[in-house]
C-alpha cells in the first residue's frame, strides 16, 4: 500500500518527458535509448530533493541487484540479475521512489521491462518501489505513444491515463 500520492512524483517526471519530447536536437539525432535516458536524467537533476537519481543502477548495497518475481528455480539461472534504466531512491536503504524503463518506439520488446517493473514495485518484494513507469518514446515525432504506470506489481489504469494526459501537452 502506498504511503503517499504518486502524482507529484509522476508530475515531475512528466515535465521532464515533455521537455525531452520538445527537444529538436534530440529529434534530429534520434539517439539510442541509453542516450535518451541520460538526457531525461539531466532534465530531472535536482527535481527530487533529498533523493538520489541513478542510471542503470545494478547494485543493492554491495551485491548485484536481483529479482526473483514470478520465476521458478529453473528460470532463475541467468535471468534474475537486473539493471533498471533509471531509479530514484535512497542508496543503501529500502526507500525507493521511482523506477523507469524506457523504450524507443522502434523497440517493442517490452516483456522483460514489464516483468522488472512488476517485481520492483511489489510492496511485499525485496525492493518496494512506490511507482514504476514503462515509457515508450518517439523522439523524432515528439510523442510518447505509451506510458504505463505500475503500482504494487500491477498496471494502474487510472494513473496510466492521468500520465498519458500529462504527456499529451508535448505533442
Amino acid at each position: 500500500m502506498l504511503l503517499h500520492d504518486p502524482k507529484p512524483t509522476l508530475d515531475i517526471f512528466a515535465s521532464a518527458v515533455v521537455a525531452l519530447l520538445r527537444d529538436k536536437d534530440l529529434a534530429y539525432a534520434d539517439p539510442s535509448e541509453r542516450a535518451i535516458v541520460a538526457r531525461l536524467a539531466s532534465l530531472l537533476q535536482g527535481k527530487y530533493l533529498g533523493w538520489s537519481l541513478d542510471l542503470e543502477w545494478s547494485r543493492r548495497e554491495n551485491v548485484i541487484k536481483r529479482l526473483r518475481y514470478g520465476l521458478s528455480e529453473e528460470e532463475l539461472i541467468g535471468k534474475d540479475a537486473i539493471v533498471p534504466d533509471l531509479v530514484i531512491h535512497h542508496v543503501g536503504k529500502r526507500e525507493n521512489l521511482l523506477v523507469v524503463e524506457v523504450k524507443k518506439v522502434t523497440n517493442t520488446d517490452y516483456e522483460g521491462d514489464i516483468w522488472k517493473l512488476k517485481g520492483l514495485t511489489e510492496q511485499a518484494g525485496a525492493y518496494g518501489y512506490s511507482v514504476g513507469l514503462h515509457l515508450v518514446v518517439d523522439v523524432k515525432a515528439g510523442t510518447s505513444p505509451q506510458c504505463d504506470v505500475y503500482i504494487d506489481a500491477g498496471l494502474d489504469e487510472g494513473l496510466t491515463n492521468w500520465m498519458k494526459d500529462r504527456l499529451k501537452v508535448a505533442a
